[in-house]
């Protein structure tokens, strides 16, 4: 399984796919700052829209039943507050392909605050046969919109 340099996540600017959410009030804990595994819900919705903008829409991939991307491995470092009100942008900032297999680099800021990002998060998704959980190649249409962000 391929992993990220935290440092490269932090400092990448080029970005595959880029998604806005605003922070809601129930996702921030007493202190008012956004709940740590709130972060992997914000990836995994700009992960469904860059699903989407590859022409492969999360819930036709599913209904097709062709093939799906479990995860295999998540992780995220926390560098700085998010808060209430905060509109934070996702950006798909590193990848990595295997025959089956992608990592995903990503870098949460807040708007405004670009320069320093809240968290970086690593996914890894394997591409399987939803029947028998056999491994298959990853479709091409999300190899090649990541191709701007590849890492060897």
């Amino acid at each position: 399984m391929f992993r990220f340099e935290k440092r490269v996540l932090g400092e990448r600017t080029v970005s595959a796919f880029r998604a806005s959410v605003a922070v809601r009030f129930q996702e921030v804990d007493a202190a008012g700052i956004v709940f740590f595994a709130r972060f992997f819900d914000y990836v995994h919705i700009a992960y469904e829209g860059f699903l989407a903008e590859a022409g492969l829409p999360l819930s036709e991939v599913l209904r097709a039943g062709k093939w799906a991307a479990p995860l295999r491995h998540a992780e995220a470092d926390y560098l700085r507050p998010a808060r209430f009100g905060d509109v934070l942008q996702i950006d798909l900032v590193a990848a990595h392909l295997e025959e089956s297999e992608i990592s995903l680099g990503w870098r949460v800021t807040s708007k405004g605050h670009e320069e320093k990002p809240c968290a970086i998060v690593q996914t890894v998704h394997t591409f399987v046969r939803p029947d028998d959980f056999k491994r298959i190649s990853v479709p091409f249409e999300i190899s090649q919109k990541l191709e701007s962000v590849l890492l060897e």
